[in-house]
Order: C-alpha cells, then sequence, then structure tokens
C-alpha cells in the first residue's frame, strides 16, 4: 500500500489512520494464522466459505477499510474475545460531503492503475477525435465483501435525487478495501433501490479497468451525442430521403451543418447500411468487405448502434460465410490508449460471432481506399474519411474494381492475423493491438455472467447493448464453441 496518495472516502470523516486496536488484540499471532481462523470460523458459524487473507488483516490494521462484514465482525470479536466491534477499533465512516472536490476527477483516474488525490461530485468521461468528452455525476460508496463475485453497496438515503435526475448521467463508484473502484449505473441502481430496501448487490465484473472504461466511454460519449441531436437526425433524415433507392449517390457535408460529428457519423452510416442491404441481390459467391474503421473510437459503432447489429446478422445470414478486412497502422495502436483499443477487439469479436473472418492488411496505401464490397460486382459504400457525408455505387467502375481486387488479393495473401480459426485469429489480433489476450478473455468471462447494462444503459433510441453483450459472451464461452 506504500506510495498511494492519501484518498478520503464519501462517508469518511477523518484520513486514514492506523487501527492499533487490532493489531495490540492479534497480540503474537501471526496475521496469516488469524486469517485462516476468521475463515473457519465464519464457517463454522454460517456455513459460508469466506477467505479471508493476511492481506486483508494488513488492511484492516493499517485502516484502509474501517468495517468489514458482518461475518468478519463477527468471527473477529469471537476468536480475540471482544464484545463489539469497537473494542477491535472498527468503525462506520459518516458522510462528509464537504470533503468532496469541487473539480472534475477523470474516469481514467478510476481505473486500477490510477489513484486520485480526492473525491469528486463530478466525473469526467475523456473525448476522442470525434467524441466530446462530457461530465457526469459521481456518487462514491463504500462496498462490503460478502462472498465471491459479488459486493453490497449501500445507496444512503441521499442517492434518490441526484442519481435518478434526468437531466444528467450518473454513475455510482463502489469502493472496496483494497481501494478498487466499480461502477454502476446510476439510473439503474436507484430503479433496483426502489424495488427492494437495504444494500444493493453489484457485481464484481464491474471492476473500472480498461475494459469497462472504454465501454463506459464509447456509450456515454455517444449517447449524449445522439441525443442531443435527436430532433435535427429525424428531419435530416426526412430531407435527404431522395437519396434513397439511388444507384450512385455523393453528398456534401454542406447539408448537415449543424449536426455534431457522432450524429453525422451515425447519418452516414445508416445509409450506407441501407444502401449495401438493398443491392445484396447484386452480389455473389464469398464477398469480401473493407472497412475504414481503425481506431476503436470508430469501431465501437459497431458495438452499440442497433443499425450496425442488425446489418451484420442480416448479411451474415445472406452470406454464411464473409470476410471483412480493416487496415490498423502501428501509428492507430500507439496513439489509441488501451481501453479505446480493447474496443477495437471486441468490434472484431463480434464479426466473428457472425461467422465473419476478419483480416487485417498491413499495406499503408490501403488507408486510403474507400469502404466497400466485392462479390462478383463490386459496390462502392464510404462513410469513413471521405470529403462528404457519404459516396456510395452499387457497382463500382472498372478501375476502382481492380483496384478493390489487388486490395482482396493483398490481404488474402498478407493478413496480419491469418489464422485458421476464430479464437487463434482474436488471440492475434489482442497480440497486434498489445492487449493481453489472457486477461482479456478472463474479464470477458466475468462480464459475460453480469452483462453490461448495469454498467452502463444508453438512452438513446438508436442505441443498444446487444452487440456488446454478444461480443463480451461471444469471447468468454468461446473455447466451448470451439469444442462444440
Amino acid at each position: 500500500m506504500t506510495g498511494r496518495p492519501s484518498f478520503t472516502f464519501e462517508g469518511s470523516t477523518q484520513p486514514r489512520r492506523r487501527n492499533d486496536l487490532l493489531r495490540a488484540a492479534r497480540g503474537g499471532m501471526s496475521q496469516g494464522k488469524l486469517a485462516d481462523l476468521v475463515s473457519a470460523e465464519i464457517y463454522r458459524a454460517t456455513g459460508q466459505t469466506m477467505l479471508v487473507t493476511a492481506k486483508s488483516i494488513s488492511d484492516w490494521e493499517c485502516g484502509w477499510y474501517t468495517w468489514p462484514s458482518a461475518e468478519v465482525r463477527m468471527a473477529l470479536c469471537s476468536i480475540l474475545r471482544k464484545s463489539e466491534p469497537s473494542e477491535l477499533g472498527f468503525y462506520k465512516r459518516r458522510v462528509a460531503s464537504k470533503q468532496l472536490s469541487v473539480l472534475p476527477v477523470s474516469l481514467l483516474d478510476l481505473t486500477t492503475d490510477h489513484w486520485p488525490a480526492a473525491q469528486s461530485e463530478t466525473l469526467r468521461v475523456p473525448g476522442g477525435r470525434s467524441y466530446a468528452g462530457v461530465d457526469i455525476a459521481a456518487h462514491y460508496r463504500e462496498v462490503e465483501l460478502p462472498g465471491e463475485g459479488w459486493l453490497l453497496v449501500d445507496p444512503g438515503k441521499d442517492a434518490g435525487a441526484p442519481l435518478s435526475r434526468p437531466d444528467r448521467r450518473s454513475l455510482v463508484i463502489a469502493v472496496d478495501h483494497e481501494r478498487r473502484f466499480y461502477a454502476s449505473d446510476g439510473r439503474r441502481f436507484v430503479d433496483r433501490a426502489g424495488r427492494r430496501t437495504g444494500p444493493q448487490p453489484i457485481s464484481t465484473a464491474a471492476l473500472l479497468d480498461d475494459l469497462t472504461t472504454g465501454i463506459i466511454w464509447a456509450a456515454t460519449n455517444t449517447d449524449i451525442a445522439l441525443l442531443a441531436d435527436d430532433a435535427q437526425l429525424v428531419n435530416t433524415q426526412a430531407r435527404l430521403a431522395h437519396y434513397d433507392g439511388r444507384r450512385t449517390s455523393d453528398v456534401a457535408l454542406s447539408e448537415v451543418p449543424t449536426l455534431n460529428a457522432v450524429a453525422g457519423q451515425w447519418l452516414e452510416s445508416r445509409f450506407c447500411a441501407r444502401h449495401i442491404t438493398r443491392n445484396l441481390d447484386r452480389l455473389s459467391g464469398q464477398p469480401f468487405f473493407w472497412t475504414r474503421e481503425n481506431r476503436g473510437e470508430e469501431a465501437a459503432s459497431w458495438l452499440l448502434w442497433k443499425h450496425k447489429y442488425e446489418y451484420l446478422r442480416r448479411t451474415s445470414r445472406w452470406f454464411p460465410q464473409m470476410r471483412r478486412a480493416l487496415r490498423v497502422s502501428e501509428d492507430d495502436i500507439v496513439e489509441s490508449p488501451r481501453y479505446e483499443r480493447v474496443l477495437l477487439l471486441l468490434a472484431v469479436a463480434l464479426m466473428e460471432a457472425f461467422g465473419i473472418t476478419v483480416e487485417f492488411s498491413p499495406e499503408p496505401e490501403h488507408a486510403e481506399v474507400e469502404g466497400f464490397v466485392l462479390a462478383g460486382d463490386a459496390m462502392v459504400a464510404n462513410w469513413l474519411g471521405g470529403a462528404g457525408l457519404w459516396y456510395v455505387d452499387a457497382s463500382a467502375p472498372p478501375s476502382r474494381q481492380s483496384v478493390f481486387s489487388d486490395v482482396e488479393a493483398s490481404v488474402a495473401a498478407e493478413s496480419l492475423v491469418a489464422e485458421p480459426t476464430p479464437q487463434r485469429r482474436l488471440a492475434a489480433v489482442a497480440s497486434y493491438l498489445n492487449v493481453p489476450w489472457p486477461w482479456f478473455h478472463r474479464r470477458c468471462e466475468q462480464l459475460a455472467i453480469a452483462g453490461v447494462d448495469d454498467i452502463v444503459h444508453p438512452r438513446s433510441r438508436l442505441l443498444s447493448t446487444r452487440g456488446l453483450n454478444t461480443a463480451i459472451r461471444y469471447v468468454a464461452y468461446l473455447n466451448d464453441l470451439q469444442r462444440s
């Protein structure tokens, strides 16, 4: 625990202080021996299997945690022959909201690799290339650890109003005795608390790390942006409806001058997806799809936008065997934080879950090639990186078809993740993106059980967590799927 800044919980009236009473009561007994006795006493008294470690004893003696679970308090009092937990130096921390900082704390500072110097009622979710960034409300609570895989969080009497405000996002930030942070969507948490009284359960899979941080980062930024321009999107779609059904269209950005960047991308992507699905009968054989998403921020659209999920579902049913290639450079990887690279890996996993073989191009010149589909004929559908909103063509001219054929042949011969099975391809993608595959696979296993909706739950009608949950569960059960 050395080297960490002093940190005061909401619910704490004073900085951390050592628990000398517990240390004195332990006497000459080792921390490990006392931990074993506590675990055994809990099992004898309750029948529950609870693993208490020497580190737990050390944390309590150091004052990192001042009120262990009821079972632990009971066992310690019995073993050390005390009648009350207070005789062992334990106490509940009281609410001291005046200690909260007025300055926002970054979401990134709550991951397992960072430690904020103070708490704040405002949590800052960073921006990105298109994401504007957003401030959301944070409601901090200490937790008890009642069992393997879940925590109990007391919402407190003051939680309802700030967490259920319709005009502001909020997160309940739970903090355990090892100073790990867990996130729960504020409105979902309040909804549960309204249905039943007392402490509410939070899965330990909600631990804030690169996986959950990336999910919150993408979902919150996207949700805020789409809701901000919801009415304009409806009006714009109606105004541009005359482009539907056209064989070719190339629409300038001046058509939507006031849409924010994310809302504009949603509009562009939806049109291109509709263009391809309208013209699927023009394609034959095993199609090759070229997509221009090269960063997690862009790839998160596959995980969150409803129309992208339905597009994957429909095209994969139309063509049971498909290939989809991306061009992700080493510069893209270096410039992306790991939580963003995790989103790109999840997007690839979602494609593989639909039976789509994913390939990565190593060629720099491919970065400028527009989005296309090649299957007998060649179709263009580009919404990323172009000069306008979109450019679509139901049948590309021969000069472009030749370029597309060269790209397809090059990727087939030199894919950076060329492996015979989905499991090995995903592991190769993780390696290329510098995401530890064992960690990623383990975290997906944990999160697959709880799902992501209690961590972040979009409000926009245009978004869904279905893609996120599908990708996470696919990775979690990939070994079983490979054996079946």
